[in-house]
This record gives structure tokens, C-alpha cells and sequence, in this order.
């Protein structure tokens, strides 16, 4: 119970992460078009312009950088939820060749298996969350 615990902290603090880099990326770039608008129109002046671009050009790029971070970092949790997922369907497995031979009572098999199955659906399920956020955002 405790390794589910833990990856419950671990998959909110990717999407927490996700959520809020995502949404500051794109505040950013609807930020430098409006400043894109203003000096088509002639509402800035050339040199406002300049140091206002420079500066979101700094911030969406540290935005840009953080992002292929966590996308790392993500691509990674998929891979160790793919292993994950392939244990569980051993066990799992193995688990069934057990009552099969009736060496695990009723009982014992019922639990353990809606815990495993549980595992299971609780893995492919983040790991679907997490190619959906990279879909979003054009990666993997």
C-alpha cells in the first residue's frame, strides 16, 4: 500500500508541474504576440519593444528549458510504469497458476487479485495521463 501512496505523490507533482509550466508558456506567447500587436499599430515605441521582448524571450526560454526537463522526467516515469505494468501482469500470472493448482485459497486469491488488478489499472492509468500531456504539448 505504500508503494501506491508514493506514486500518487509522484503523479501529482508531475501534473501540478505540467499544468503550471504549460499555462505560464502560453500566458508568455499570447503576451510577446500582443506586444507583436502593439508595435504593428504603432502603440510602443521601438526600444519599449525591444527590452520587453528581450525580457519574455528570457522567460520563455527558462519556461521552454523547464518544460524538456519535466518532459524527461516524464518520458522516464512511462518507462518505469511500462515495467511496472509488465511485473504486475507476471505476478499476476504466476499468481493465477497458484490458484490454479489450488495452492492460494479463495480468499487469499480474491484480495490479492483486485489488489493487483487495482495496480495494474492504477498504472495504465497514469501512464495514459502522461502521453496525453505530451501529446499536448507535441512531444513523445
Amino acid at each position: 500500500m505504500k508503494v501506491m501512496r508514493r506514486e500518487v505523490v509522484n503523479e501529482n507533482s508531475w501534473k501540478q508541474s505540467f499544468e503550471s509550466i504549460y499555462r505560464e508558456l502560453e500566458v508568455a506567447n499570447r503576451k510577446k504576440n500582443s506586444l507583436d500587436d502593439l508595435l504593428a499599430r504603432n502603440r510602443v515605441s521601438k526600444p519599449t519593444y525591444e527590452y520587453l521582448l528581450r525580457n519574455l524571450d528570457e522567460e520563455i526560454s527558462k519556461l521552454e528549458a523547464h518544460l524538456k526537463s519535466l518532459t524527461k522526467s516524464m518520458s522516464k516515469r512511462i518507462n518505469e510504469l511500462q515495467k511496472q505494468i509488465k511485473l504486475f501482469e507476471v505476478f499476476f500470472a504466476n499468481f493465477e497458476l497458484l490458484h490454479i493448482g489450488f495452492e492460494v485459497d479463495e480468499e487469499t486469491y480474491a484480495r490479492q487479485r483486485e489488489i493487483m488488478i487495482k495496480g495494474m489499472v492504477a498504472s495504465k492509468k497514469e501512464m495514459e495521463e502522461i502521453e496525453n500531456a505530451l501529446k499536448k504539448i507535441g512531444g513523445k
